[in-house]
């Protein structure tokens, strides 16, 4: 197995969510844990440059490149690896539509994916799925990712394992690098 670790939009915009679902020092020892073991991490960061999308649309709450919302929540911010890490900027829910993620992945021989971020029912649901769909297996590290509320966390980790992935925790994770 190799292995790649994907950092989905934890960013200032949604620091509330992971607040609540008291994700940051989980996430933040995973990283860690990827760098001391020298497996590629993948931060994405999402920004919405064309008002007219469906998605910008439906929201009605654009994040643009650049502004504080923007922004990695600072906790892990400071846990990157500037010189290593790679940051994918996207547009939309997947991580893998229109960005270099998957022939960045595939250059690097990766074969599966652990995934943690935000949020549980939206980009990352669909990140996992994406990457699954591509051909990685997909490891969502069902504490390690958050949702506006409880019920979307939950029903997404269901359908993810039950068709798209493993959903270890992130102890569990790190127990098995």
């Amino acid at each position: 197995m190799k292995l790649a670790l994907l950092v989905i939009d934890m960013q200032n915009s949604f620091e509330l969510q992971a607040a609540a679902g008291k994700i940051v020092p989980r996430v933040v020892k995973v990283i860690q844990a990827c760098h001391d073991k020298h497996i590629p991490v993948f931060f994405s960061q999402h920004h919405d440059p064309d008002r007219n999308s469906v998605l910008n649309k439906f929201w009605n709450n654009p994040i643009d490149r650049g502004t504080h919302q923007w922004q990695l929540i600072p906790d892990v911010e400071n846990t990157m690896d500037h010189e290593k890490d790679v940051i994918i900027e996207k547009c939309r829910n997947d991580a893998f539509h229109q960005t270099p993620l998957k022939e960045q992945l595939l250059a690097l021989n990766v074969d599966t994916v652990a995934i943690v971020g935000c949020l549980t029912n939206l980009c990352c649901e669909n990140t996992a799925r994406a990457a699954h769909d591509n051909d990685f297996n997909v490891l969502f590290l069902k504490d390690g990712n958050a949702a506006s509320k409880k019920e979307y966390h939950k029903a997404s980790i269901m359908n993810l394992e039950y068709g798209f992935g493993k959903v270890p925790t992130c102890q569990e994770f790190i127990d098995m690098l």
